[in-house]
């Protein structure tokens, strides 16, 4: 639409639009989403709005369109933050080795940064036309950008077609819409009083309002036709005959270079319509310029129209000859290839003549789009150009090549955490080659991830790579493919297979020297033995990561801290956790890596947890939570560390509350690994389903004494704990005690998903179950001198809760009644409601068992020992002597003591001394 068109119906949009850009300017910036229609006047909305300083970019729908396209436009438009940016390309382009996923995200970070800057101080609105088609790399910025809008004085006004709801727009828009400083609009078709007043304003006073509105459907866009013409019809139908009405005025020679320029695209550069048509500069200029007064093109930047509105580019684009619009496709390709981005090349290439030759062209123009993405950290947009160069390439029946593309392919595929699609295709370019380094290459391309559904397949892709490069093969490639086998290996319960493998891929990869190959065959032998492997050579290998990883490697430098933090918590070095924790989140910061991100607030919960803050816990839980259905959605596993922190949280606090609704659900789909499988019981245990638990344990109970299913797992001991104390498993317990007796002592399994207690707990439990009392005593002072000294709080309570209960239980209550004191303490400050509730209860019966004095002895009993005379007793109570004196006869019958003397000692061991000097108890005859 032109400005002299008539624009009503919108007086409320255009009021809160201009509220939200008014707020933005004073500080409060915002994202606003207006969707609606094509046609529907969202883009006449935002011109009418924000005038003439706002930039804009716009969203293309061309398959070769480069990644982040929009935000190219807007950037371009902002020199300083534009500059700044670019700068920032290329050093990620230059830093060979980096960890992509991690400069990505920094380039996203980067480039929101300096959107927010150039809003500084003056206010900027930005409007981003036809999100609808957006690529991934592209939301993934505005994404990011709307997280941190809210404390800016930008305002992004993004408009996108809501009739369509798929795409990636669509999976993008609940997180989008539910961010703070996001706003919506939709804009509805216009009423019959709306028809009225743009017919009114128009002056169409002999159109009928009620037949244009049936005709148009309120889209102004179709009424604009709709008043100039008196075509009738409906839908599609209808609109292409109102874009031919709307076009029928032209000369033939600005028809035809109309139908050019719908295949450029929305935009029409007038230098390139003329190469197509292979017509004069100013010829051209000169017929585009009639289309503009003809309503069918708009002014734009110097040397470019662009189409009035999508709709009109579509229709004119339709109504061409498939084989006229293929040439035309070729023809622009052609003229293309040295001013364009490779993309667009490939897209124009793709939709040509379907000859080898033009299919080959397409194939090539997508790889080096592909490359281009990479560079721009645009990894789905990547993977998309190989998937169309993969497409052209069979098309055109070439073979060549194809198992390196689909490597490539693969690569790209998994750094977007599409890993079924991306091992898909590994696997196939294993198949298609005969070349050893090209198999491997193609194993080694999905890794971490514990999706069952792959598992076996990784398993035998990587045993295949091993047979084709053979043993005399590279050592460091050899090592690699090891490492990975035993990950998968472990991942699949098969601890002994796994520790051998590990084990060898390690001697080869320290045989070599790659380091790449180390940190692999690290990994591997870590996951496998977590803790059989000499603390020293932990500490060197964590050292190793930390100095190998740095910000180029964030993921490799972080699990060096986390072995770190491990290796502390077994030791008792809190200060070291306090350091690697300072440095994670140094590492965080640094590269703004969400995965980094979401493993620094998981150890921080464990931790905090750990210390006894439940609260800052928590936050810290729900934190990660978030994080991970947002950034790391497509690993599941992110999620549920967060239910499986709740569970533990569960049973530390002794509060059934702690779980989140659906928890349930989310172990009954999870894979069946060892921890899963213990979980499922151990949750309906804490929730009260005895039945359901007892039923689940009965199942599993066979499955115990194979080693693969404990195997190095820290997890797994200690959650069967509970299990074999509720269900009074002595037998299960007798084999753990001995399968645990040959473990040196430990102050912490780490802060994996939770940090669990010392071993000395786990001993001292399991004595106590089997009946050794006086062997639980010493176990459970070692374990409460340890969680003392660590400052686990919550440990210290539990463990003087079941000291408590063993030295009652071993006929010493006197000892017992202070520890079951101090733990009801500590419970009830730190927020333990179940942990309360048994000290409590242990307490009274130490209490009664240790002390059988009434509540008038023992208080007689702390007068006493406050040196006070009967007579005075008798005054300060208001009784009589005698009553005193029958009072303390009882007293020393019941303890079986001699005299007052020993009374007040009893009193002091008892902690019911009263000071003669103290207030109420100094009294006079």
């Amino acid at each position: 639409m032109t400005r002299s068109e008539p624009f009503v119906g919108r007086a409320g949009a255009v009021a809160d639009l201009r509220a939200w850009l008014a707020a933005a300017d004073g500080g409060t910036g915002a994202l606003v989403l207006v969707g609606g229609a094509a046609g529907i006047g969202k883009t006449r909305l935002a011109e009418t709005v924000t005038g003439p300083a706002a930039v804009w970019g716009r969203c293309v729908d061309d398959p070769g369109a480069p990644p982040l396209w929009p935000w190219r436009r807007v950037l371009r438009a902002l020199p300083a933050a534009g500059a700044e940016v670019d700068r920032a390309l290329a050093d990620l382009d230059d830093r060979a080795g980096a960890d992509l996923v991690a400069a990505r995200f920094r380039f996203v970070a980067l480039a929101a940064d300096a959107l927010v800057a150039a809003a500084e101080p003056d206010g900027l609105v930005v409007v981003l036309e036809d999100l609808h088609w957006a690529d991934e790399a592209s939301l993934r910025l505005l994404r990011h950008l709307a997280g941190e809008i809210r404390r800016s004085r930008l305002a992004v006004v993004a408009t996108y077609r809501d009739t369509d709801a798929a795409g990636p727009l669509f999976e993008a828009l609940p997180e989008l819409l539910s961010r703070p400083g996001t706003e919506s609009l939709r804009l509805a078709p216009l009423t019959e009083p709306d028809v009225r007043a743009y017919l009114a304003e128009a002056g169409r006073v002999g159109v009928d309002a009620r037949d244009a509105l049936r005709r148009s459907g309120g889209n102004p866009l179709y009424l604009k036709a709709v008043a100039r013409s008196s075509a009738t019809g409906g839908g599609e139908a209808e609109l292409r005959h109102l874009v031919r009405t709307t076009v029928a005025g032209l000369d033939a020679g600005a028809r035809e270079l109309l139908a050019i320029a719908s295949v450029l695209g929305e935009e029409v550069d007038a230098h390139v319509v003329a190469e197509v048509a292979a017509l004069p500069d100013g010829e051209v200029v000169t017929a585009l310029d009639r289309a503009v007064r003809a309503g069918v093109l708009r002014p734009a930047v110097a040397g470019s129209r662009r189409f009035a509105h999508a709709v009109v580019r579509d229709g004119i684009y339709a109504d061409l000859d498939q084989g006229v619009r293929e040439e035309l496709h070729a023809r622009a390709a052609a003229a293309l290839e040295h001013r364009a981005e490779p993309g667009v090349v490939a897209g124009h290439w793709l939709r040509a003549t379907a000859t080898p030759d033009a299919l080959a062209r397409a194939a090539e123009w997508a790889e080096t789009a592909a490359r281009d993405a990479t560079r721009s950290l645009a990894f789905t947009e990547a993977a998309r150009f190989l998937a169309l160069a993969l497409d052209c390439r069979r098309r055109a029946g070439t073979r060549d090549g194809l198992a390196a593309l689909l490597v490539d392919l693969a690569t790209a595929e998994y750094r977007a955490g599409r890993f079924a699609r991306s091992f898909g295709h590994a696997r196939e370019a294993a198949e298609l080659t005969s070349d050893p380094a090209l198999a491997a290459a193609a194993a080694l391309v999905v890794r971490d991830t514990a999706a069952p559904g792959l598992l076996p397949e990784m398993a035998a892709l990587t045993a295949a790579a091993l047979a084709a490069i053979g043993p005399d093969a590279d050592p460091a490639v050899r090592a690699k493919l090891l490492a990975q086998s035993a990950s998968v290996a472990a991942d699949s319960g098969k601890t002994g297979e796994a520790v051998k493998t590990a084990d060898e891929a390690l001697a080869l990869a320290e045989a070599s020297g790659d380091q790449e190959a180390r940190l692999d065959a690290v990994r591997a032998r870590l996951k496998t033995r977590p803790r059989e492997l000499p603390l020293a050579e932990r500490l060197r290998f964590g050292a190793l990561a930390v100095s190998l990883g740095g910000p180029a490697r964030p993921l490799v430098a972080l699990w060096g801290h986390k072995w770190r933090i491990d290796a502390a918590f077994e030791v008792g070095t809190i200060p070291v956790v306090d350091t690697e924790l300072t440095a994670i989140s140094e590492l965080a910061a640094t590269t703004r890596l969400p995965l980094v991100r979401w493993h620094e607030l998981r150890l921080r919960a464990s931790v905090a947890a750990y210390r006894g803050a439940f609260a800052e816990s928590r936050e810290l839980n729900r934190l990660a939570g978030e994080l991970a259905g947002a950034e790391l959605a497509e690993d599941r596993s992110t999620l549920a560390m967060s239910f499986a922190f709740s569970q533990q949280l569960a049973e530390v606090v002794g509060d059934p509350a702690e779980l989140p609704d659906g928890y349930d659900e989310l172990l009954a789909i999870a894979p069946p690994i060892p921890i899963t499988i213990v979980s499922r019981p151990l949750c309906a245990l804490v929730t009260g389903r005895r039945d359901e638990a007892r039923a689940g344990y009965d199942a599993l109970r066979p499955r115990l004494r194979d080693p693969d299913f404990i195997g190095p797992t820290p997890g797994i001991g200690p959650s069967l704990l509970p299990l074999l104390e509720a269900f009074e498993d002595l037998e299960t317990a007798e084999w753990l005690a001995n399968r645990l007796a040959g473990e040196p002592p430990f102050g912490s399994g780490g802060a994996g998903t939770f940090c669990s207690d010392c071993s000395s707990s786990w001993a001292g439990r399991l004595a106590a179950l089997l009946g050794r009392h006086t062997e639980a005593i010493p176990l459970f002072e070692a374990a409460i001198a340890w969680d003392a000294r660590l400052g686990a709080r919550p440990y210290v309570v539990h463990n003087r809760v079941r000291l408590a209960a063993e030295l009652a239980a071993a006929g010493e209550p006197a000892r017992a009644e202070p520890l079951a004191r101090q733990a009801a303490d500590e419970a009830r400050r730190l927020g333990m409601p179940g942990w309360l509730r048994d000290a409590t209860a242990l307490l009274d019966r130490v209490r009664t068992e240790a002390d059988p004095l009434t509540g008038r002895e023992r208080e007689i009993v702390g007068l006493v020992a406050g040196a006070l005379s009967n007579r005075q007793i008798a005054h300060r109570l208001v009784l009589s002597e005698r009553t005193v004196e029958s009072h303390v006869r009882s007293v020393l019958a019941k303890l079986g003591l001699a005299n007052r003397a020993e009374v007040t000692a009893w009193a002091h061991r008892r902690g019911l001394t009263v000071p003669s000097g103290a207030g109420g108890f100094r009294d006079t005859p």
